[in-house]
């Protein structure tokens, strides 16, 4: 009997170590394919550039939240067949007091939002694995989060899919971090709103979002706004192509065309 709770204990604790595994950034060179018209450029110190397979980033140390985070989907990725693993875990490659834990967002109301959305990510195992680590992630409204958000998330891979074209993303908060609200005992920093912008790299159109941190409804044409204004607000520069040609209105789409098309990805999968 001894020798079977011994064994169990064991066993327990190895499940425990493997769930807390975590592969290591990769090389910050591998991560010029999801920047391939320069890097965001900020004036905040104490950041952490983190690149790993389907994403890079900028972490900021002391709101404990991404910068930005880019990527590119292609129409290939974007109907990727992997199942939403919900297998949220902390960033161990950054220091204990300069990341969020998974606690900070308990019982605080916000979900463990998203940056590079996990269904753009679901394409690889392992990809999809690294799309829950907390550095790439920010606290959401439930309302916000599950709503337009969302939305804009869906409707992006409608875009890459329909246009068959790899759309280059830049996302992330809109954020004070000595005004807005904190949660948590890392006090990490609830943003007051969240950009998106677009780019197709086939034709150089651009479409660029701004959101107030809130739930919203209605058509995503009324948070089309300005590279300018974003990057007012986000104190933040995004390279474009010389030849950036920007939306006033939302791309045209079918998203059922898109959801068809996964669909008929996944049958056999």
């Amino acid at each position: 009997m001894r020798k079977f709770l011994l064994s169990a204990i064991l066993l327990a604790c190895s499940f425990s170590v493997n769930a807390q595994s975590q592969d290591d950034p990769l090389d910050l060179r591998s991560c010029r394919i999801h920047v391939p018209f320069g890097q965001p450029t900020g004036a905040k110190q104490d950041t952490t550039l983190i690149c790993r397979t389907a994403y890079f980033l900028e972490h900021d140390n002391k709101a404990k939240i991404p910068q930005w985070v880019s990527y590119i989907l292609t129409p290939e990725k974007a109907v990727g067949c992997e199942k939403r693993l919900n297998a949220f875990k902390s960033d161990r490659y950054l220091p204990a007091d300069k990341r969020a834990e998974i606690r900070d967002y308990a019982k605080s109301g916000y979900d463990m939002g998203h940056i590079a959305n996990s269904a753009d990510m679901s394409w690889n195992l392992n990809v999809a694995r690294e799309s829950f680590i907390l550095s790439q992630m920010a606290p959401q409204e439930p309302g916000f989060n599950r709503g337009i958000w969302k939305k804009l998330e869906d409707q992006t891979r409608a875009w890459s899919v329909n246009r068959s074209h790899n759309i280059l993303i830049y996302a992330g908060p809109i954020y004070n971090r000595d005004q807005d609200k904190t949660i948590g005992v890392n006090m990490v920093t609830v943003p007051n709103g969240f950009y998106k912008i677009l780019v197709d790299l086939e034709t150089n159109d651009v479409l660029v979002f701004k959101f107030k941190h809130e739930t919203a409804k209605g058509s995503l044409n009324q948070f089309v706004t300005s590279l300018a204004q974003v990057q007012k607000e986000s104190k933040l520069v995004f390279p474009m192509p010389k030849q950036a040609k920007f939306s006033k209105e939302i791309w045209e789409s079918k998203t059922k065309s898109a959801a068809k098309a996964k669909a008929a990805n996944c049958d056999s999968y």
